[in-house]
């Protein structure tokens, strides 16, 4: 993602020009060495940072930090060397390790402002809306607001000869798409509670104050007329004159800064060396993280995710592609992550959010909420139990040939109204739309699914 930034007001702690020794790099680097217990905790707090993990047979704990410039001149370089803000602190039990932007500058991370700097950079006008203009208007509340009762709604469809109802409230969803639907929701509780629902809103929308209205919009006209359009004027001129001064982008997924067309860049990174027992604690923001053998909790937001074993943890992704070899004893949230193999999971709860999951190997005891996004399941273990898939809004796919032969306890509302008993020997899959409930005689297998696609196959 790609921002240009313009700030008008704040102060230019780095006061020098652009040399013209572009091609020039400048690094710096960082040794630390911590006596540790074996089971430490490693917690990295980083931004646009690559780290790189790797684990050994020493109760020790080594960092390794790097920083690169390229495309300052060295003083400038050096200024931005000298003011890193990078930081291991530990003891025995914990190891805090830092590795973010220049605050020195006062801005966000990474993000570097030099001034007097002959910019190529026209500012338009900043025009003010002529206040005059403005003109509220004069209201008549003598109104009776019309909101649809259910019998209202239902005489509508009949009349329109089209029956489709949406309600949609936090977690709860109804869809209805048919009369046969309706009639059928008629007779449900939930029809009930919403009835009674429409008839309180509808109470609150007549008791409406209409008095208080009509007052507090003769006090907004009164309000704009005593507006001090000079003191805006200059205040906007301020803001023209600074942008004059100042033209910067910024690219966060790659530490790559253009200033007038000259592209500057900064890479950091952290070679860290752990006990084989360590684990680790993430706050991460556009870092591209390896791991080895581990226990990992916390927040992965943008850059990327790999993992060889996790192997416990509560962790959290958020828009990095994900790459993990084996989950086990792990609890595992993924939020638009587009693109996620994991090789195999056990023991473990995943819920997924506007994601697109591929699990190749399925274990035993493994709890699976996908809610708005795509998963599949390309092989389920022969001895595979416990295992519960819940899908919101969302298309799933699983492969699990041992046990949908003959072996299957269908449940289906689904827009088509099919209800199948079992798979039978000579089908090779089985869909199923809309609501369902699909688990295993032997209870080794659960699947509920609302709104969504389900592909079962041999």
């Amino acid at each position: 993602m790609r921002h240009k930034l313009y700030k008008p007001i704040f102060t230019l702690l780095a006061i020098f020009f652009l040399g013209t020794a572009f091609a020039q790099k400048f690094d710096k680097n960082f040794t630390e060495n911590f006596k540790v217990n074996k089971d430490v905790e490693i917690a990295i707090n980083a931004t646009n940072t690559d780290i790189d993990v790797a684990t050994w047979s020493k109760n020790e704990v080594q960092v390794n930090a790097f920083i690169e410039i390229e495309g300052l001149s060295k003083e400038e370089a050096e200024k931005y060397l000298k003011n890193w803000n990078f930081e291991a602190l530990g003891n025995k039990e914990k190891v805090q390790i830092t590795s973010k932007g220049n605050n020195s500058f006062g801005l966000k991370d990474d993000i570097v402002i030099f001034n007097n700097m002959d910019f190529d950079f026209v500012v338009p006008e900043i025009k003010m809306v002529d206040m005059d203009t403005i003109v509220i208007p004069d209201m008549h509340f003598d109104f009776d607001f019309d909101f649809d009762s259910m019998g209202e709604i239902e005489k509508n469809m009949e009349r329109k000869g089209r029956y489709h109802f949406d309600y949609h409230n936090g977690n709860e969803h109804i869809v209805i798409k048919t009369k046969e639907e309706w009639e059928k929701f008629k007779k449900s509780k939930k029809y009930e509670e919403l009835k009674k629902s429409f008839k309180k809103i509808r109470h609150n929308v007549k008791v409406i104050d209409k008095k208080k209205i009509k007052e507090s919009l003769k006090k907004a006209k009164h309000q704009i007329k005593n507006i001090n359009k000079e003191e805006i004027k200059i205040g906007l001129e301020k803001v023209r004159e600074a942008l004059k001064n100042m033209k910067f982008n910024f690219n966060s997924n790659h530490n790559d800064l253009t200033i007038n067309g000259k592209k500057i860049k900064i890479k950091k990174r952290l070679e860290i060396k752990v006990p084989k027992k360590a684990t680790f604690n993430l706050n991460t923001k556009h870092c591209k993280v390896n791991l080895p053998n581990t226990v990992a909790s916390g927040n992965v937001k943008y850059g990327t995710f790999n993992a060889n074993n996790l192997n416990g943890g509560k962790l959290t992704i958020n828009y990095s592609p994900v790459n993990i070899n084996s989950l086990n004893a792990c609890t595992l949230f993924l939020n638009n992550v587009t693109d996620a193999k994991i090789a195999s999971v056990t023991n473990t709860t995943m819920s997924n959010n506007s994601s697109e999951v591929v699990i190749n190997n399925l274990g035993s005891n493994v709890d699976i909420t996908n809610e708005y996004g795509e998963l599949t399941i390309s092989n389920m273990n022969k001895d595979t139990n416990d295992f519960n898939l819940t899908l919101n809004y969302s298309d799933a796919t699983v492969k699990a040939e041992e046990f949908v032969v003959g072996n299957l306890i269908i449940q289906v509302n689904s827009q088509s109204g099919d209800t199948h008993k079992s798979m039978k020997k000579a089908e090779k899959e089985l869909q199923f739309t809309g609501k369902f409930n699909i688990k295993t005689k032997d209870n080794r297998m659960n699947i509920d699914g609302k709104f969504s696609t389900l592909v079962l196959k041999k």
